[in-house]
């Protein structure tokens, strides 16, 4: 459970990213630039997002944003939904507050429950939370007021405030300021002691895990399995992905050779394309959850991403086929069995390259970025051009070669 939290950031971090990249912006009654004058508070719910993003007036319903840096110093009755490189929330929220990005500042009064994940998260003493708050990042100061329970988990926590209930903390490091009071019990899970300053009060009893001392190895360990895994599960997962390529290259023969093709021809194009495409598809999917009729398109969308990811990478592994195919035999395979025998190598090479620490990693996103890019080149040429239009000569000479027939494709 504690680790959904984590995913649901770095999820939130790519749409904001990509709100602030592509500077969206829906509905005029936010405004992208800082503004002291007044205005009319707004009767509806208020959407916006930019490269800086601020509400003009009063909010008497919901407000959603997102954007490199998103500043609330006007009160909103509803919900609010904020999402930046920097959120600083100065004017009372009434109802839920959800935030997520780089830096995060809360600075006044949220009316329902608090939820905030970001890379550095503070609680300013002004702040008060009248509901329970869950509270994720790298570093976490709070020196505010949650009356309900509090449910935290970063590096460092710092809580110099007061908590209505129980607090649950997880971090490498855990202080409990001179003010701090905790008016429920206190369970904790570190890698070290508590720090618990002269005056801090837990009415409750202070629990730890018992392995938390161990904890920091036993982490470093799932994500080393979770990595590499058992040659068994290996085994399965390089047969799974060779399966899915055979179907792959089966039904869309043409397809499959002209997206490798653009990963060759245009590698830059196919990297821009594919950042934007995987980047620009959540916020997209988000922002149709807006309304109700747009909620089951959003749904799909979700549903398509890891579709596209996995079509992605397999169009980049079978580009790396092609380019290694001149290398090892002067003419082109004739058969569609060496076609999958070559990519079987590539993807072996890949899975291989994979596996080294960080550098591995990054070899396969930029692989899955291009192959998703050249998808979407490819798709587009293809409805400009239309399903029947004739193939290229240096085309042509593939897609015979991939399906061992001498028939034009789309004939």
């Amino acid at each position: 459970m504690r680790q959904s939290p984590t995913n649901l950031s770095r999820l939130g971090a790519c749409a904001l990213l990509a709100a602030a990249a592509f500077g969206l912006t829906a509905a005029p009654p936010a405004s992208a630039q800082d503004s002291t004058a007044p205005a009319a508070p707004a009767s509806h719910n208020v959407y916006s997002a930019g490269g800086q993003v601020r509400p003009a007036g009063p909010v008497e319903g919901d407000f959603i944003a997102a954007g490199g840096r998103v500043v609330l110093d006007q009160p909103v009755r509803g919900d609010a939904a904020l999402a930046g490189g920097s959120v600083d929330v100065r004017a009372p929220v009434g109802d839920d507050l959800r935030a997520v990005g780089g830096d995060v500042r809360i600075d006044s009064t949220v009316g329902g429950e608090l939820f905030v994940t970001g890379g550095n998260v503070t609680l300013a003493g002004a702040a008060r939370v009248t509901q329970g708050a869950k509270v994720y990042g790298g570093a976490i100061t709070m020196d505010g007021r949650v009356d309900g329970p509090l449910e935290a988990g970063a590096q460092k926590i710092s809580l110099n405030g007061q908590i209505g209930g129980d607090a649950r903390l997880t971090a490498e490091q855990i202080e409990l300021g001179p003010d701090a009071r905790i008016a429920g019990a206190l369970h904790y899970a570190s890698g070290t002691e508590l720090k618990k300053a002269a005056g801090a009060t837990v009415v409750g009893a202070i629990t730890r895990e018992e392995r938390a001392a161990g904890e920091p190895t036993v982490v470093r360990q799932r994500q080393w399995g979770g990595a590499t895994g058992t040659l068994g599960a290996a085994v399965l997962g390089f047969l799974a992905l060779l399966a899915c390529a055979t179907v792959f290259m089966l039904v869309v023969p043409d397809s499959s050779v002209r997206a490798a093709d653009t990963v060759k021809t245009s590698p830059g194009l196919s990297l821009a394309l594919g950042f934007g495409a995987l980047v620009a598809l959540p916020v997209l999917a988000v922002l149709l959850f807006i309304t109700v009729l747009g909620i089951p398109l959003g749904l799909t969308l979700l549903a398509l991403y890891p579709v596209l990811l996995l079509a992605g990478y397999l169009v980049g592994v079978l580009c790396i086929a092609r380019l290694a195919q001149p290398a090892l035999r002067k003419e082109a395979p004739a058969t569609f069995g060496w076609q999958i025998g070559f990519f079987a190598l590539a993807l072996l090479l890949v899975s291989l390259i994979g596996r080294v620490p960080v550098a591995g990693t990054l070899v396969l996103a930029v692989i899955t970025v291009m192959g998703t890019g050249a998808s979407v080149l490819m798709l587009y040429r293809r409805r400009q051009n239309g399903p029947g239009s004739a193939l290229s000569p240096s085309q042509a000479a593939p897609m015979t070669a991939l399906t061992g027939s001498a028939r034009a494709p789309g004939t």
